[in-house]
């Protein structure tokens, strides 16, 4: 790194964990610099998600290191990560099913709440100005990416594209450093996709995390991501640029088996 350069806000060393003989994620690296938009790819089993629940503590790495923002996380609790400033999205979704809209995303106000159990008993004058603070935050939220309009709705009667959607609102309201998304696209329609880069960069623009995107569609990392990292096996096989990525041989040959001299394949 360049003596001049900033620290990275998110910053992996060789991470890694075994499910008895499988190593599912090895020597795992990664710098974020803040305000990144990075895409993690590869094939299905490549351990992507793995690497996300290393980072999120929900797995307990047996190798390397995780820094958020100099401060050391790979020991913590799950919560304790999140309050530290790293939020997370999953692959299946799992919102608050039985609950308003507006409630998911008021409840994630709570990880950054100042009063506790016993203000929470005795409804204290503190404890109600809080909750009004945190309501009308979460409406602001809404407005911002127009699900204000379904606010009083429970969340699983909500279409596919924005349960997808709310599960990124309720993200960002632990205010993360760093916002990891697993497959966001994932059974999105061509229309819910174009909207879905346009509130990925629109988050960006105006809360300013760093962002790491697990992704199975293509177009949509080559568009919208700045730098790409390859995983297959649990091993890291390139890093660079997307249109590096697109014509590494390694990556192609993870995706599509060895080509014949006559095969051009395109990621």
């Amino acid at each position: 790194m360049n003596a001049t350069a900033s620290p990275p806000l998110l910053d992996i060393r060789g991470l890694g964990i075994s499910f008895g003989g499988l190593k599912a994620v090895q020597d795992f690296s990664l710098q974020l610099p803040a305000g990144a938009l990075h895409g993690l790819i590869g094939p299905n089993g490549a351990g992507k998600t793995t690497a996300f629940n290393l980072l999120t503590g929900l797995y307990c790495a047996q190798a390397g290191s995780v820094h958020l923002d100099g401060r050391r996380i790979d020991r913590l609790k799950p919560h304790q990560i999140a309050h530290a400033g790293l939020a997370r999205t999953f692959q299946n979704i799992r919102l608050f099913s039985q609950l308003s809209v507006l409630d998911n995303v008021r409840l994630a106000f709570h990880l950054r709440g100042r009063h506790g159990i016993f203000s929470t008993i005795l409804r204290t004058r503190g404890f109600f100005a809080q909750e009004a603070s945190f309501a009308l935050q979460a409406e602001e939220l809404l407005c911002i990416f127009g699900l204000e309009q379904r606010a009083d709705e429970v969340s699983k009667n909500l279409p596919y594209g924005h349960q997808r959607q709310l599960e990124i609102v309720r993200a960002l309201a632990t205010r993360p450093k760093v916002l990891l998304l697993d497959e966001p696209a994932a059974g999105m329609n061509l229309g819910e996709k174009k909207h879905l880069i346009e509130v990925i960069r629109e988050i960006r623009t105006r809360f300013g995390p760093a962002i790491l995107l697990i992704e199975h569609d293509m177009g949509l990392v080559m568009e919208i991501c700045e730098r790409i990292t390859v995983l297959d096996h649990g091993v890291t096989i390139a890093e660079g640029q997307p249109e590096e990525i697109q014509k590494n041989p390694k990556v192609i040959e993870a995706y599509l088996g060895t080509p014949t001299v006559d095969d051009k394949p395109e990621l």
